[in-house]
């Protein structure tokens, strides 16, 4: 990784796990146009997130197409603000818990048209619930801007009793930030504001980029202690395992928040 958001590195587990849903979805077929600055790559990122809206589709819980474009157009392009921040959330009813894709190819549709296809077997996860509203926590003192090296501190509060988990994601790499090992997660009481760092360590901001980084912080608060494991010793892990994870959770069962910061040279 050439730059990161450094802290301090834990490995949370718990026993606490949901009932879910789900249906087995196969041979679900997904397409991008190459065309102009959409190079292989990219369409094959756009082909997936289409097969993933019709996996949905065949397992008929995609009553909300347009929630289920922003959600993986906001994938795509590492930008989450407009979905966190608005009630899109709540239109969701369901989502997709893994994939496995099964063919791949790139063809040409006609002289004017290149298209990567992508065939994959999903399940996908169905809902019950809806968001609960009485839920909620609040985010207060992630500033827009830092200079290299700052310290970052913030503060939560919870409308309930709760627990947190926070994960940083950049263009390149995306980690765990808390808990961690000296960082454990602990109960929320209603009403009580928590600072971050817990404990008398440092959260570091830390680019090794020319100009500037951006870096995402998502603030998941959830009713239940949960654990995250799809990460390595470091807990590294990548945005489509976090993205998973999230939408593993009922929508009764959690909060998320979403906060954006630039650290400059």
């Amino acid at each position: 990784m050439n730059s990161k958001l450094i802290f301090f590195l834990f490995l949370f587990l718990s026993s606490y796990s949901f009932s879910e849903k789900t249906q087995r979805v196969q041979s679900v077929k997904g397409e991008a146009i190459i065309i102009g600055d959409v190079s292989p790559n990219k369409a094959k990122i756009m082909a997936l997130n289409d097969a993933k809206i019709n996996a949905l589709k065949t397992a008929g819980i995609a009553e909300n197409i347009k929630s289920y474009q922003l959600l993986f157009t906001s994938q795509q392009n590492n930008d989450y603000s407009q979905f966190f921040n608005s009630d899109i959330q709540t239109e969701i009813q369901g989502g997709v818990k893994d994939y496995s894709i099964i063919s791949e190819r790139i063809y040409c549709k006609n002289e004017f048209e290149i298209i990567y296809e992508i065939i994959i077997d999903a399940t996908v996860i169905k809902y019950d619930t809806k968001s609960d509203v009485g839920f909620d926590l609040y985010v207060d003192g992630v500033k827009p801007a830092y200079s290299n090296d700052d310290k970052l501190t913030f503060s939560i509060k919870g409308t309930q009793e709760g627990y947190i988990t926070i994960f940083n994601i950049t263009d390149t790499d995306a980690s765990l930030l808390f808990p961690n090992p000296y960082e454990k997660n602990q109960k929320i009481n209603t009403a009580a504001t928590i600072n971050f760092p817990t404990v008398k360590i440092d959260y570091t901001l830390h680019t090794e980029m020319k100009v500037s980084e951006t870096n995402r912080l998502i603030i998941i608060y959830t009713k239940s202690p949960l654990q995250f494991i799809k990460m390595d010793k470091n807990q590294v892990t990548t945005q489509e395992q976090i993205f998973s994870w999230i939408y593993s959770i009922p929508p009764d069962q959690r909060k998320v928040e979403y906060k954006t910061l630039i650290i400059n040279k």
